[in-house]
């Protein structure tokens, strides 16, 4: 019997027994390893709100829009920015706030503030107020105005779909006008974040909020300016550039979405142009860039980490130039200096002028208000100025800034 065997059919059989095996193998190695990314309850250390929105978007299909520009509505935009933005209602034991916040004052001289007024909460007498906010992750982190929050005993934030959620202050920063609030809450619609930077005058521009206490309302307009500076004197450091838009604002958009036509947040709005405190032709919002660096501080640290350059600055303009016998007329003079500050110890010196900064132009004093407000302690930074003339580089690390 063992003679009439054949070595070389048993080796084949063996051979497709051993593929057949190893095929298996690897098929379930395949199959857990894809079962391993796919958990949604894997625990992933987050640094930032754009990795929750990022984490967020892989977990979850959304949908992208239809048509494009071709059919030139406003639907997609609108729909996510009402998904997204909740009505805030403070209540109040203490005295209700003005409809200008003290606070205000603090940075700003009553007779410098001019036609600028927060859209502030509807103050409705009784003790309570209405305003907006908007969710920027799916588990319930949510922006809006500390102008907004101020001083409120109670707050509760009602979602587009009528469910409504106490609130709880996760951390506020005065200089930006920006809070964070958190509600206990997953699975929620947020908006994700645009680019503020690539914004240009004359984009069209969504804003979603509730004003005058009517809920889920979505005005349109353009861009009008970038970098607007709507306070010349402060004395304190606060921020100083906005985005102007002509969008409808009234009481409540106060913390509300300022949108692209993607659906993304680019701004939270904050101020209006207005004599009387109602909407008068402008509006203005925090660009997204600021929004997004001061809440994951809020988030990481409670409050909001900023750099300081050590410098007090003016606006070039030709007026001045004559004056400095200087043919620069675009660009920040240094118009003092700390003795023991980063600046002295990067070789500036009062006179010069800070034409750039990591070789991007600077030239307002909004948009280095804008520069800082982005910014963190212990940031390296190359500043282009000129002096005497000549143009010269200089590295410079920032110091944190003073509370």
């Amino acid at each position: 019997m063992c003679q009439n065997m054949n070595p070389g059919r048993i080796n084949r059989k063996t051979f497709r027994w051993l593929y057949a095996m190893i095929l298996c193998v690897l098929l379930s190695a395949c199959k857990g390893q894809g079962q391993q990314i796919e958990r949604p309850d894997e625990k992933i250390p987050l640094q930032s709100f754009a990795s929750k929105q990022l984490l967020a978007r892989g977990k979850t299909t959304q949908r992208t829009r239809e048509g494009g520009m071709r059919s030139f509505n406003f639907r997609y935009a609108a729909q996510r920015a009402i998904q997204s933005t909740v009505q805030i209602k403070t209540s109040y034991i203490k005295e209700i706030p003005k409809a200008i916040p003290d606070f205000y004052f603090d940075f700003f001289d009553k007779d410098v503030v001019g036609p600028y007024k927060h859209p502030t909460a509807d103050r409705l007498g009784d003790g309570s107020g209405s305003a907006s906010g908007v969710l920027i992750s799916e588990d319930g982190y949510i922006v809006t105005n500390y102008h907004v929050i101020e001083g409120a005993d109670k707050i509760e934030v009602l979602l587009s779909d009528s469910r409504w959620y106490a609130a709880r202050i996760i951390g506020t920063d005065k200089a930006t006008d920006l809070a964070l609030l958190s509600i206990n809450e997953s699975g929620l619609p947020f908006l994700q974040f645009g680019n503020s930077d690539s914004l240009m005058t004359g984009d069209i521009a969504l804003i979603a909020g509730n004003p005058l206490n009517f809920t889920s309302t979505v005005t349109q307009g353009i861009i009008s300016f970038k970098a607007r500076n709507i306070a010349q004197k402060s004395a304190h450091w606060v921020l100083q550039s906005f985005i102007q838009t002509d969008g409808v604002v009234n009481i409540g958009n106060s913390g509300g979405a300022l949108v692209d036509l993607d659906g993304r947040l680019t701004g939270i709005i904050t101020a209006i142009a207005s004599p009387n405190g109602v909407y008068a032709g402008y509006s203005f919002a925090i660009p997204v860039e600021v929004v997004k660096k001061t809440a994951d501080d809020l988030l990481n640290y409670g409050k909001a980490r900023r750099g300081s350059f050590g410098i007090g600055t003016s606006e070039m303009d030709p007026a001045k130039a004559a004056e400095l016998n200087n043919q620069l007329v675009a660009g920040l003079l240094i118009e003092d200096i700390e003795n023991a500050g980063p600046a002295r110890a990067a070789g500036l010196e009062p006179g010069d002028i800070i034409i750039a900064l990591d070789n991007v132009q600077i030239a307002s004093t909004a948009q280095l208000s804008e520069w800082i407000a982005r910014s963190h302690p212990g940031q390296k930074v190359t500043i282009t100025f000129v002096r005497n003339g000549t143009r010269h580089h200089t590295r410079l690390q920032l110091e944190s800034q003073a509370d």
